[in-house]
């Protein structure tokens, strides 16, 4: 009997009123977003319009206004396209003009966060190709362990329309850097039509070395070897022009042109090793292994030239 009692307590527990929850967190959610819009209405009066961030970016660039302006504008609205692609554009810039190489390496990244971020919230047509293009030099500024990220955005970049004439350029050296160098070859064939820099046609003489496209390498080199205005760029030509002499037998045009290099820069270690080469195809001894040693001596880490003096020569 006591038993059956309380059993038929427990059926008539009082059951709690749903409703009464949900209208709880119907106003509670309702009270929080009300704070938020509050709070970023304020903030929002704050910040400064698409159009004016323009204004500040055309008159002049200025970097770090444009920067400060549009991170301002991020904190109000954080997915909007327009300020993470500007601000993005801004830290690249930024980037450039770091003295200190830990300074620019994290304006670069912050550079890439804020452009991949306008590209995930979706950007429109006409922003996509600058926004590729400016993501892509980022990646290429951050060295060559990211010329994977700069291959493809250069490439989207064109893809969508990009007009830059630099484009050709960046993957022709891109490609120079990954080693591929018959890609980078037909990507130097159009750069060359809007640049003759002196160190983008060094770079395409060595890859068309690299192609076996002698002819073509000579000619550039021997127009870098008599009118670079760059010495070092001048005297890396030179330095390739002797190798290639003396890969086709004309021993004295390679002994000049090192000999040459050597006038300019005493401690030049390639031109050293070259005479060494030289002097042991004409069974000079003495004078090969002083040259070697000539080459130890400015870098003791040279392999090549320690092999060569452990042989007998």
């Amino acid at each position: 009997m006591l038993d059956r009692f309380f059993r038929g307590k427990a059926h008539h527990t009082k059951k709690k009123n749903p409703w009464l929850f949900i209208a709880i967190a119907l106003i509670a959610v309702g009270v929080f977003l009300g704070f938020y819009f509050a709070i970023r209405g304020r903030s929002a009066k704050n910040s400064i319009s698409r159009s004016a961030l323009a204004k500040v970016w055309n008159s002049g660039n200025n970097i770090e206004q444009t920067l400060s302006e549009a991170q301002k504008a991020i904190e109000s609205y954080p997915f909007d396209e327009y300020y993470l692609s500007i601000c993005g554009i801004a830290y690249y810039y930024s980037a450039l003009n770091a003295q200190e190489e830990e300074i620019r390496q994290q304006e670069l990244e912050e550079a890439v966060i804020a452009l991949r971020k306008a590209l995930a919230v979706g950007l429109p047509s006409r922003m996509k190709g600058q926004v590729y293009y400016i993501l892509a030099k980022a990646y290429y500024q951050k060295g060559e362990p990211w010329f994977d990220l700069a291959e493809r955005y250069f490439l989207l970049a064109k893809e969508s329309g990009s007009k830059e004439k630099d484009i050709p350029q960046y993957l022709a050296i891109v490609y120079a850097g990954r080693k591929d160098y018959s890609r980078a070859v037909s990507w130097f064939e159009l750069a060359l039509e809007n640049n003759t820099s002196d160190a983008l046609l060094l770079s395409a003489a060595i890859s068309y070395m690299n192609t076996d496209q002698i002819e073509k390498a000579r000619d550039l080199l021997l127009r870098l070897e008599s009118s670079a205005s760059d010495a070092k760029i001048r005297l890396k030509a030179t330095l390739l022009l002797a190798q290639d002499n003396f890969n086709s037998g004309d021993i004295q045009s390679a002994q000049d042109r090192y000999q040459g290099v050597l006038k300019e820069d005493p401690v030049n270690v390639d031109a050293w090793y070259g005479l060494g080469l030289i002097y042991a195809k004409l069974n000079d001894q003495l004078g090969a292994r002083a040259a070697f040693r000539k080459v130890v001596q400015i870098d003791p880490n040279h392999a090549d030239a320690r092999k060569r003096l452990a042989e007998k020569l």
